[in-house]
């Protein structure tokens, strides 16, 4: 374990530059984008600024794709300098392979954009050259890339009429394998070296959807092959089907959905997780104890473990582990509904976005796999949130279309603690530049860094501190508006080692059951002197018309 540095040691590094390597965050508005580097853990200066609707980072950062009207401009970030223009019109998407050494295009196809129709196109970035083109029918946010590349670049795939086809990317022509899965719908590559396939078939003439785990096959000869996945999982009611890989590609989360709720108990469809590791010799369906949809799942940097938020408001949020999809930590419930690690797995966010007030609660991950609040802050109307490369801020951003007011993005230390607001007229995007894990150096919290305010978890104001509210008699409370679904009880907000459902404390009496107003309670007729009394007499009664004469 490293040695826990002070807060005023911690801020030091920071303000020094001594975390290794300089961080810049790039943010978008009417003007264009701007690359600001970050000066003693706040925003600085413009380093950089460029003309682009929208903005796209390598996975290490030392890349950056602008997107314009009629050209994506590539630029090198540690010189600030262009390095290529290649003319795409009418560019919808880019997406550079794991290495930057190619960029992934997708286009409109109509005369603005590939006006010969072969609108999703590969490219060669050092030398410029257009090395494969094809027509792609459609384009869907959350299948892109629908060209991809495997994290050596040594393979690429993509989707077609009931195959999945396979690239040499330094051939991509040529050198074709061809894998035939009926009524495949999309697929997704493993990370890691040994590469792995994962497809999703939809429910179709009534059978049920599933999904299949391949070895990716190899290019000794140009065929069609029709071999048996090394896993498969069937199910009922999944339209679509979103894949979270492992860092390490040693397992895979299959989030389904579908927007028919059987049950009659969303209005938002229903949802599913199942766990399938890469090997094949052990699936399931991740077991859930609550009710209710599944609102994320994200795996730990650390890729021993991954966390799920789900269930009716107040959301669980529990930890499973990677190898056998176990129950192993729970980090209490309440009006969540997305999880962020940050890059080295030791602090972790739960947070409530969208249609939730924006509480968010920061952990740190002890040696000993357990979790401790550390702080709790509130960011409203938050879009996005993101943790900064070197693990030690969480950008949190309000943009525009989502939200036409109040746009700007804050900074927030691991605690919980605000350390910058930044407000725009108009913001589009405010994202960090990525960079490699091995820049920086994992650290542990501060000493004293444990904010003092967490007992109420989202009983904080903007600025994280604790909020002080006037006194109010329990009669006034009751129904006034303080009630919420999203509110845990006292029991269940708190971190700690997994525990099974309490089955007992059910009642399917009527104290048990909350059908009624807001701060309305059911009176049992088994309780009260009164109530005793009246027993009674009732069984006085049948005991005498019972006798008889």
């Amino acid at each position: 374990e490293v040695r826990a540095t002070s807060k005023q040691e911690d801020l030091m590094m920071e303000a020094t530059g001594s975390t290794n390597k300089p961080m810049h965050i790039i943010e978008r508005g009417t003007e264009g984008a701007s690359l600001r580097s970050m000066e003693g853990g706040l925003v600085g200066t413009v380093v950089g600024h460029y003309s682009a609707s929208q903005t796209v980072f390598s996975s290490d950062g030392r890349l950056l794709a602008c997107i314009l009207q009629s050209v994506v401009e590539i630029y090198d970030t540690s010189k600030y300098s262009l390095l290529r223009s290649i003319p795409v019109p009418g560019t919808i998407a880019v997406h550079f392979s794991g290495a930057a050494s190619y960029l992934v295009v997708c286009q409109r196809a109509n005369f603005s954009g590939a006006k010969d129709g072969k609108n999703l196109s590969v490219w060669e970035l050092s030398t410029g050259v257009m090395v494969f083109s094809c027509f792609q029918r459609t384009f869907n946010k959350n299948d892109w890339p629908t060209l991809q590349f495997s994290s050596d670049e040594t393979v690429a795939c993509r989707v077609v009429s009931n195959e999945v086809h396979f690239f040499c990317p330094s051939d991509l022509n040529p050198k074709l394998k061809r894998l035939r899965i009926s009524d495949v719908f999309s697929v997704k590559l493993s990370p890691g070296k040994q590469s792995k396939l994962v497809a999703f078939v939809p429910e179709l003439r009534g059978q049920p959807g599933n999904v299949q785990l391949y070895d990716v096959p190899s290019f000794q000869n140009d065929s069609v092959l029709e071999s048996e996945p090394l896993a498969r999982k069937s199910f009922f009611r999944v339209q679509e089907a979103e894949f979270k890989w492992a860092d390490n590609g040693a397992a895979v989360l299959i989030h389904g959905s579908s927007e028919i709720d059987a049950t009659n108990q969303s209005y938002y469809g229903e949802s599913s997780l199942h766990f399938i590791r890469a090997d094949g010799l052990f699936d399931c369906k991740v077991p859930l104890d609550k009710h209710g949809p599944v609102h994320e799942a994200a795996w730990s940097p650390r890729n021993d473990e991954f966390i799920v938020v789900y269930g009716f408001m107040p959301a669980k949020a529990t930890i499973f582990s990677s190898d056998r999809c176990e129950p192993r930590y729970q980090l209490g419930a309440g009006p969540y509904n997305a999880v962020r690690w940050n890059p080295f797995g030791r602090f972790v966010c739960l947070a409530g976005f969208g249609n939730l007030p924006g509480d968010m609660v920061f952990f740190d991950r002890k040696a000993d796999g357990k979790y401790k609040v550390i702080g709790s802050a509130r960011a409203s109307c938050s879009v996005s949130a993101e943790w900064s490369p070197d693990g030690r801020s969480l950008m949190t951003a309000t943009t525009s279309p989502r939200l036409n007011v109040d746009n700007g993005f804050k900074l927030w230390r691991y605690n919980g603690e605000l350390l910058q607001h930044v407000e725009r007229e108009k913001l589009f995007e405010a994202k960090w530049q990525p960079s490699n894990k091995s820049a920086y150096t994992d650290r542990p919290i501060s000493a004293g860094s444990v904010r003092r305010d967490i007992s109420g978890f989202g009983n904080c104001d903007e600025s994280g501190s604790k909020k002080t509210t006037p006194y109010r008699p329990p009669h006034a409370t009751s129904g006034s508006g303080n009630f919420s679904l999203a509110k845990a009880a006292p029991g269940e907000k708190g971190p700690g080692k997994y525990r099974l459902p309490d089955t007992a404390a059910k009642s399917t009496s009527l104290e048990g059951l909350h059908h009624g107003p807001p701060g309305s309670h059911f009176v049992s007729s088994s309780k009260g002197k009164s109530a005793a009394k009246n027993a009674r007499k009732r069984a006085a009664a049948r005991a005498k018309k019972n006798s008889g004469p």
